[in-house]
């Protein structure tokens, strides 16, 4: 596997697919959880109920940054079931393309290394009021393999994921089944 070191400003492409708010229609809003924990439904409200207009549509596949809580691993790929949702200008949207792939960012996004990057191109006087400055971050060098290694290691964490969420349910699933439930009469 042939890794190469590039400038993030290279590789990324971000999106912004402006919404116009409508008062009378109804908007699923997402956020990310922090610890890379994944983007969540957040709330549904209608147009005119939603003070800050200046909003975005994301779609399944897009990898989300919380300008904000990205030190915190602010960050996420879309779902599917959340895919047409908005977000604020407080979030970056990034595509995949030829050089990175979304769900790589997510995966890399996990790692020390970018954890350090994210801080060091965040600013503020306290450490939960850092805000992300894209600029610097597009300065600083990542070291990512080719587009087909990438998927190969998506792959493989996926199967991994699916592994430990299999195993995690089998030992509940045994740990359940040799205590009584609550008020039965076993």
């Amino acid at each position: 596997m042939t890794w190469e070191q590039r400038k993030v400003g290279e590789v990324l492409r971000v999106v912004f697919r402006a919404v116009a708010l409508e008062d009378e229609r109804e908007y699923q809003l997402v956020t990310v959880k922090r610890r890379n924990e994944g983007v969540v439904a957040r709330a549904r409200l209608i147009g005119g109920e939603i003070l800050v207009k200046n909003y975005q549509e994301i779609r399944a596949g897009d990898f989300i940054i919380s300008k904000r809580q990205l030190v915190h691993g602010g960050n996420g790929l879309v779902p599917s079931h959340l895919s047409k949702s908005i977000v604020s200008n407080e979030y970056l949207v990034i595509r995949g393309n030829e050089d990175i792939s979304a769900e790589f960012w997510a995966l890399i996004s996990r790692t020390k290394l970018m954890y350090r990057q994210y801080f060091l191109s965040s600013f503020g006087v306290d450490i939960e009021k850092l805000v992300f400055d894209i600029q610097d971050w597009k300065k600083r060098e990542i070291t990512i393999p080719k587009i087909k290694e990438q998927k190969e290691l998506e792959t493989l964490f996926r199967k991994l994921d699916s592994l430990i969420t299999l195993h995690q349910r089998e030992g509940l699933a045994a740990r359940l089944g040799s205590r009584p439930l609550v008020g039965s009469s076993a």
